[in-house]
């Protein structure tokens, strides 16, 4: 993973509001990634491939971030292309976020999506 891709490379949030209280007690809410914030963040690389063959695309990730702000139980929503879903999941997989603290002041798992683009340069 690279901090910093040679291609443009673009983060966009996918969904904007918040579920709250709408899942079970052993289900993580639905929470927008526009109000999680990421404390350890790497981004995809661009797979070679693509990026010398002009593909772009995108790839969303659905995962829950832990009480203690890991990420767990990533899966691929949606993704134009095999080797963005490839580099969107390995670079997922080593975020971290501050940890969502609910109501009664207790961290708890929510559910959250993100959508990475790739565009080249």
């Amino acid at each position: 993973m690279k901090l910093i891709s040679k291609a443009t490379f673009i983060a966009v949030v996918a969904g904007s509001s918040m579920i709250a209280g709408a899942a079970h007690a052993q289900e993580p809410a639905m929470y927008s990634s526009k109000n999680l914030r990421a404390v350890t963040q790497a981004l995809p690389d661009y797979p070679r491939h693509a990026e010398v063959s002009g593909i772009e695309g995108y790839t969303v990730v659905e995962f829950t971030v832990m009480p203690d702000g890991t990420v767990a139980e990533p899966s691929v929503r949606d993704s134009s292309y095999s080797e963005f879903t490839r580099a969107s999941m390995e670079a997922i997989e080593g975020w971290k976020f501050e940890p969502v603290i609910a109501d009664a002041g207790q961290a708890i798992p929510v559910r959250s999506a993100l959508r990475f683009s790739f565009v080249g340069q």
